[in-house]
């Protein structure tokens, strides 16, 4: 049994081998088939997807193609709107240099003409007749009369004045020297006058308004409540302070018996208190202060206010008068109706007695002296043309004839 057992092994062993090489020779060639289709498969993709891009390509291209012809016949048609738009602004540019230079022509000749009459004028003003000189300067003295007459303006006065003095100067006049010093003489006082500050006083009467709506009266009103509430306290709430705050530390018949002594110190602080209240001494002149209801007391002090805007509108118009009677009421009835131990009412009677003693009207010089020169400078010149006239002619023979004697013939 063994030895056909190997036997057979022999010959089985050599027939295996081809067996196997041809069944990998057919997974070779199975494989490689496999491997060649899908390669060809990937080919055709490849093939498919670059026609799909050349042709999306392709596409583009002729999109992109378009839309540049359609923007160049659009910029050459935009070119050539561009072309006539800017032919027409040349056109109209040249235009308006024509009219331009015509115009420059035009205010050159009218540059000229304003010169000559210029000229002229000053000619006719510096070395022409004095007469029309001293118009000139009597228009402007004028001037700066009838602003310190109706609106009480030194400055514009002043202003006139040196340009009186300036045309003065420039003329030149040897006979018009006094006029020149009567003016400098009216510019110089006018200078010295002193001014009146409105605006701090306009300020400061704003102030006095203030203080009149917020000054404690005699008899405390709504305006003195409001302004002193937040201040009061009560005697009994500051004992009951220093009770809660010693409780926690003592306990007992300690913490009741000081609980007892710090009320009875508390309630008498109250009686105290409330007893002073009844009684409150002072002296009043007038006895209606202590009558004024809230209504009232409000009503005096919109009467006080008013008095401090009609102060205001006097001292706009210059009108002493009525400045001095508004803040004499006020500082009376400062000094009357309101409680003068407050800070603010004594700070308003202060202010309104000062600005009583301000005045606001202050006397102005006037130019009288320069109308006067004026005056005698026109007599000077009418005389001096009236004497020509009345001059005697030098070649008229003005000896009067001789007296001839009776005519005699020898005999006596």
């Amino acid at each position: 049994m063994s030895e056909s057992d190997q036997s057979t092994s022999t010959v089985s062993a050599p027939s295996a081998a081809p067996t196997s090489a041809l069944a990998d020779a057919q997974a070779a060639s199975r494989s490689s088939g496999r491997l060649g289709r899908i390669l060809l498969v990937v080919v055709l993709l490849l093939a498919i997807a670059l026609g799909v891009g050349l042709y999306e390509q392709n596409r583009q291209y002729r999109v992109l193609k378009a839309d540049f012809e359609q923007q160049h016949s659009q910029n050459a048609q935009l070119a050539q709107e561009t072309s006539q738009q800017a032919e027409q602004a040349l056109s109209l540019a040249r235009a308006q240099a024509a009219q331009v230079e015509d115009l420059r022509s035009a205010l050159d000749d009218t540059s000229s003409q304003v010169q000559e009459l210029d000229q002229a004028l000053q000619l006719m003003t510096d070395s022409g007749s004095d007469l029309l000189l001293l118009n000139d300067i009597d228009h402007l003295v004028t001037i700066a009369q009838q602003q310190l007459s109706l609106g009480g303006n030194v400055a514009n006065a002043i202003i006139s004045l040196e340009a009186a003095q300036a045309q003065l100067a420039r003329a030149n006049r040897p006979g018009l020297a006094a006029l020149q010093q009567s003016i400098n003489g009216d510019i110089d006082r006018l200078r010295a006058v002193a001014t009146i500050n409105v605006a701090a006083l306009s300020a400061q009467l704003d102030q006095l308004s203030d203080w009149l709506g917020s000054a404690p009266l005699l008899m405390p009103d709504t305006a003195t409540a409001v302004a002193t509430a937040p201040t009061t306290s009560s005697p009994v709430q500051a004992s009951t302070v220093a009770p809660a705050a010693s409780a926690h530390s003592n306990s007992g018949w300690q913490a009741a018996l000081q609980d007892s002594w710090a009320w009875v110190q508390g309630a008498g602080q109250q009686v105290v208190h409330d007893l002073k209240k009844l009684f409150d001494i002072r002296r009043v002149d007038d006895s209606a202060a202590l009558l004024m209801s809230p209504d009232q007391a409000q009503r005096f002090r919109e009467g006080l206010k008013q008095r401090a805007i009609t102060a205001q509108l006097a001292l706009m118009m210059h009108q002493s008068k009525i400045w001095k009677s508004e803040l004499a009421r006020i500082a009376q009835a400062l000094d009357q109706r309101y409680d003068m131990r407050a800070e603010t009412a004594r700070q308003a009677l202060k202010l309104a007695r000062s600005l009583h003693d301000t005045a606001i009207e202050i006397s102005l010089p006037t130019v009288d002296n320069s109308l006067a020169a004026i005056a005698a400078a026109r007599d000077a010149e009418a005389a001096q043309e009236v004497a020509p006239d009345t001059a005697p002619d030098p070649s008229e023979d003005t000896t009067p004839p001789a007296v001839q004697s009776p005519a005699t013939d020898g005999t006596v």
